[in-house]
């Protein structure tokens, strides 16, 4: 089954730095937008959906959508983007890319989608890059003595402000590790709007990074980051006036979520593994 090429490409304007939430939305566009040239591909062709969930296969790559996650992914190979044609945070090589089409979640900051970086050329194209591939190594290695920061590729111009539910797992040839989370570019609440689900991976040759990112919501969480965005029940204030609690409310936010079961996020957790474990990367 051949994916079509979706090649539509809406560039992003740079932020409004006088308003924060702007700062933020332009930021996360600014990486989930794919670079700007793409080469032309076949049509989508999928099979039926089975019981399962709904078979993909796009060049070297294929995977299972579980029943109600998507209704289908589109395919295409990505052009390199470097530093003389983009910004620092866009360096990438030429890619495959699925965006998954009819994904529950709409209206976030993050697309539902993966990426598939040549691990060796991203690595040699920037250094963070290379240091990032380098960490997931060693988080794979050692998930008992996990970071401060976890790895994440795309490379982006925000800082990862916590993480939960963190967890190794394995696809069809390569491990990775698992984890909900939010970037931003200054302190804001964690809401459902921003944060989102990632799996980052490398197949067992080293040969290939896999970037998933997929937004995910939970019932405790406000629906924006407006600090002013009521908390639900179970939630944690944050306080707007007093920033040096910050990291007093991430590590309470990370306590609650990390308490919270698989199926009380929406999509599951356990969907979204499904998904990861179902990936396979050819040579």
């Amino acid at each position: 089954m051949i994916l079509g090429c979706d090649l539509s490409s809406n560039p992003t304007p740079a932020p409004d730095t006088q308003n924060v939430a702007t700062i933020v939305a332009g930021t996360i566009a600014a990486i989930t937008v794919a670079p700007p040239a793409a080469t032309p591909l076949p049509p989508t062709v999928l099979l039926p959906a089975q019981a399962s969930g709904i078979p993909i296969s796009f060049q070297n790559v294929s995977l299972v959508i579980p029943t109600g996650l998507a209704n289908g992914a589109a395919g295409e190979q990505v052009a390199e983007v470097n530093a003389n044609n983009g910004a620092p945070w866009e360096v990438a090589p030429a890619h495959v890319k699925l965006t998954f089409k009819g994904y529950p979640l709409q209206g976030t900051m993050w697309e539902a989608s993966l990426h598939f970086y040549p691990a060796q050329q991203f690595s040699a194209m920037d250094d963070g890059a290379a240091q990032i591939s380098t960490s997931l190594k060693s988080v794979i290695g050692n998930p008992s003595s996990l970071p401060g920061h976890l790895p994440f590729l795309p490379l982006i111009n925000a800082q990862q402000d916590f993480y939960a539910q963190a967890k190794v797992l394995q696809f069809k040839n390569g491990t990775g590790i698992r984890y909900i989370t939010q970037f931003d570019q200054a302190p804001l609440p964690v809401n459902n709007q921003e944060m989102f689900y990632t799996f980052q991976g490398l197949t067992s040759d080293g040969n290939t990074y896999l970037s998933l990112t997929l937004p995910i919501s939970s019932p405790v969480l406000p629906a924006n980051n407006n600090p002013n965005s009521p908390v639900p029940t179970g939630g944690i204030a944050f306080d707007q006036n007093d920033l040096s609690k910050f990291p007093q409310y991430l590590s309470a936010v990370t306590g609650v979520l990390n308490s919270a079961s698989p199926g009380s996020f929406s999509p599951s957790l356990s969907t979204m593994d499904e998904l990861v474990n179902s990936i396979g990367v050819t040579p």
